[in-house]
């Protein structure tokens, strides 16, 4: 039963984002945590960094990563789990681009396919925001401990970096991970 739940909760979610991957983070939080109760915030804060940093498309990572850790919970099996959610993520992109891959050319002439199209763009915008504001709430704050001043410095320094140089997203997530091995692992600040 956990597969074809799975398997539904994904195909919803890869049916309703629009903008990628990020776009999803709102959907799946609701989906995996609120809902359906498989982890943690914690968990999915580190999902979301782990689908970050691994090659391939972000929302086919996080879909795998929850895929496996939700089946094994439930006291099914990984891979299978995986399976569901990455397959569910991505079939209703697949349908669709096949589709309009044969009309395209005809649909984008068309106004209501242009206006439709121009209407989506704030709904990605505000989703991508909301999914930021949150990871960031839960990141650089935490009931027990407080506001983390040293995570948000290597955050806002990143952004800095990021904004100012143009750095390949590779470069800057590599200088995230030494900047928190030298602070958090040699150094030993408090997050």
């Amino acid at each position: 039963m956990i597969y074809l739940t799975l398997f539904w909760t994904f195909i919803k979610i890869g049916l309703f984002t629009i903008g990628g991957g990020y776009a999803m983070i709102p959907l799946i939080q609701q989906e995996v945590i609120e809902r359906h109760g498989w982890m943690t915030i914690d968990q999915f804060t580190e999902f979301v960094g782990i689908a970050e940093s691994t090659p391939g498309p972000f929302a086919i990572n996080i879909a795998t990563f929850v895929g496996v850790h939700a089946a094994q919970e439930s006291g099914g099996h990984g891979i299978l789990g995986s399976l569901c959610t990455t397959g569910g993520v991505v079939l209703p992109s697949l349908i669709i681009i096949l589709i309009i891959a044969g009309l395209f050319h005809y649909a984008m002439q068309h106004w209501l396919v242009r206006s439709a199209l121009t209407g989506a763009k704030p709904v990605v915008v505000g989703l991508i925001g909301a999914a930021g504001f949150t990871l960031t709430a839960h990141t650089l704050s935490d009931p027990t401990t407080g506001f983390h001043w040293t995570s948000a410095g290597l955050a806002i320094g990143l952004m800095l970096i990021t904004a100012i140089t143009r750095l390949n997203a590779v470069f800057v997530i590599l200088i995230g991970a030494v900047g928190g091995l030298l602070l958090f692992g040699v150094l030993d600040l408090p997050s």
